[in-house]
């Protein structure tokens, strides 16, 4: 069960950062690992499974997916450049559990899967992750960094969220 502070930063990490990376344009290129370069941070086993991960998470539909926008390149800059050596462990370790976990569901290696094992692998998965007294809260948390990371992102921020910068109509004579 998540906790209010939890769901609030994650709504300031969602929203602010996704105000604050439009704003500084190219913030989130620094941070992250560009498509073709190595990752910094992942091993290629732990960088294919966080791309898998993501583009089943946020797949691409009308608009770009999670992929195309390089979450998972994000994820690498992230883990290199923001996390502590906790996080840093603790991420690895989820992502472990997570794919024995989701090898075990696709009966098999879940990176070499078809598309369809692969989504009905994750799909549940994410319902025994998200039931009443699951221990899998590695696996919340990398959703979440997916998820924050996809609508931090300029795409994510303006056409999924549809976020503006001015709302509305501007009528600088209000009456008061």
């Amino acid at each position: 069960m998540r906790t209010r502070r939890e769901v609030l930063q994650g709504l300031i990490v969602s929203i602010g950062g996704a105000t604050a990376l439009t704003a500084c344009g190219g913030v989130a290129n620094v941070l992250s690992t560009r498509p073709g370069m190595a990752p910094r941070f992942y091993t290629s086993t732990e960088y294919a499974l966080i791309a898998r991960i993501s583009d089943l998470i946020i797949p691409r539909t009308e608009t770009p997916g999670a992929v195309d926008v390089n979450v998972p390149g994000y994820l690498d800059g992230l883990m290199t450049e923001w996390a502590n050596s906790e996080t840093k462990n603790t991420h690895r370790s989820a992502l472990r559990q997570i794919k024995a976990e989701l090898d075990k569901l696709s009966r098999g290696n879940f990176l070499d899967a078809s598309d369809s094992v692969a989504e009905q692998s994750l799909t549940a998965f994410d319902a025994a992750a998200f039931a009443e007294n699951a221990d899998v809260s590695g696996y919340k948390r990398v959703k979440a960094y997916v998820s924050q990371s996809y609508f931090a992102t300029e795409i994510g921020a303006t056409e999924e969220l549809k976020w503006v910068a001015v709302p509305g109509r501007w009528d600088p004579r209000v009456e008061i």
